[in-house]
């Protein structure tokens, strides 16, 4: 009796594991489209994928006739899950005080119960970077899952890299945070001075403890150092040293600055990525471009240059993604993408600049941004082209997880429909 009850446990674990969706268009991202073909899903990953895949006894089947499968999207910029309301400064946990804090984690202080993170899944997010912010070293920034009950859960690289803020006269100051004070020219470009030898210092002195380090073969000491410890990564290349910067003058700054003490420079943000857009394809720097849905940043300007400027980097060589950087608005990102192909971006480079490539820039292609067997099963399948406002995301799926599609905003138009 004992083991019939245990082989019955057992085969509703499998079938609660084990998910077919049939008669599906699969869009891979890295292989031709499949017109008509299965993904199996077991213990989270993608078991299979073809035309002539054969359904396992005892799998949950989800006839997708007429809809299809793509990848998750992949934010690889956000707050998201650490800013919740950002005019209500006790929901947001994007800053430590002070000025270096390399050794704070991002996915530690991320809320996994965020209407935020609800939000965004519902439009088919399903990865996302979440980036400290504040100060001149924020901390480390995090790729996770959005889904999961506790932090650890989500997490998938917690230590993706570092956020280096380039002391500069040209940054925007967030809304809602203004002291209303002004400031002087001549203030600015001192404060600049000042912050920007400070920085430089503070990497060399990073630059010395990794070279300690190794001369000591990485093993602990008592006088080892937290804050310094989580920079030797990133000053021995092995994580990025991301840099947000918007105006040209920046990212060249960020990009001088990076080659000077051997860094791996990402740019996130670049608003004016497409200026300096030959430096750089030569220096081989990257752009988390958030700045689609933006208006142009001078008079100057053309006015479709921020729409347009994923099609430049592409046409330069550059390699890029395109990013929210935000929390609120993570849902729109395919939105963005969309956009991007609609002034100069080819469509198929549109979908990878949301899935693949940034999976790439982020060190997690090998579990994400793709339909590829042995990759984790983070897929949504639509019906219509789920970069068109106008498509239906019938079900997202998170480690092979289904996840509900429900959130605020969800829940609110079903109560008021009526």
């Amino acid at each position: 009796m004992n083991r019939m009850l245990l082989a019955l446990v057992f085969s509703a674990t499998l079938a609660a594991q084990t998910h077919a969706i049939t008669n599906a268009r699969i869009v891979p991202v890295t292989a031709p489209v499949i017109e008509h073909g299965n993904v199996i899903i077991r213990d989270g990953k993608i078991a299979a994928v073809g035309s002539k895949v054969a359904v396992p006894v005892g799998a949950n089947k989800i006839d997708a006739t007429g809809l299809s499968v793509y990848p998750g999207w992949v934010d690889a910029y956000t707050s998201v899950g650490l800013s919740e309301i950002p005019s209500v400064r006790g929901s947001v946990d994007t800053a430590e005080l002070g000025p270096f804090n390399p050794q704070a984690m991002a996915w530690i202080a991320v809320n996994p119960h965020s209407e935020m993170v609800r939000t965004a899944r519902v439009n088919g997010i399903t990865t996302a970077l979440v980036a400290p912010s504040g100060g001149i070293i924020s901390g480390i920034a995090s790729a996770v899952n959005l889904f999961g009950n506790y932090p650890n859960e989500m997490t998938l690289l917690p230590n993706v890299g570092v956020i280096i803020n380039i002391p500069s006269i040209h940054r925007r100051a967030r809304r809602g945070f203004s002291e209303g004070v002004a400031i002087t020219p001549e203030a600015q470009s001192a404060r600049v001075a000042e912050e920007t030898a400070k920085l430089k210092n503070y990497l060399r002195e990073a630059k010395a403890y990794a070279e300690m380090k190794a001369r000591l073969g990485n093993n602990r000491h008592a006088n080892d150092d937290v804050a310094l410890d989580a920079m030797v990564p990133v000053m021995r290349g092995e994580r990025l040293a991301i840099f947000p910067a918007d105006h040209f003058r920046d990212i060249r700054a960020a990009i001088e600055l990076a080659a000077e003490f051997g860094l791996k420079p990402v740019i996130a943000g670049g608003a004016d990525a497409w200026k300096v857009a030959d430096l750089l394809k030569q220096k081989n720097v990257p752009v988390l471009y958030t700045e689609v849905l933006s208006l142009p940043r001078t008079p100057e300007d053309p006015y479709d240059a921020p729409f347009a400027t994923p099609g430049a980097l592409r046409k330069a060589g550059v390699k890029f993604a395109i990013a929210s950087g935000s929390s609120e608005d993570v849902r729109n990102l395919p939105y963005r993408a969309a956009v991007a192909a609609a002034y100069g971006l080819e469509q198929n480079d549109a979908l990878k600049a949301i899935t693949l490539w940034p999976a790439e820039l982020l060190g997690i292609a090998d579990r994400v941004g793709s339909v590829e067997t042995g990759k984790l099963a983070n897929l949504l399948v639509s019906k219509g082209d789920p970069l068109d406002v106008r498509a239906e995301i019938k079900y997202v799926f998170v480690e092979g997880k289904l996840v509900p599609l429900e959130s605020r905003n969800t829940e609110l138009y079903q109560k008021f429909i009526r």
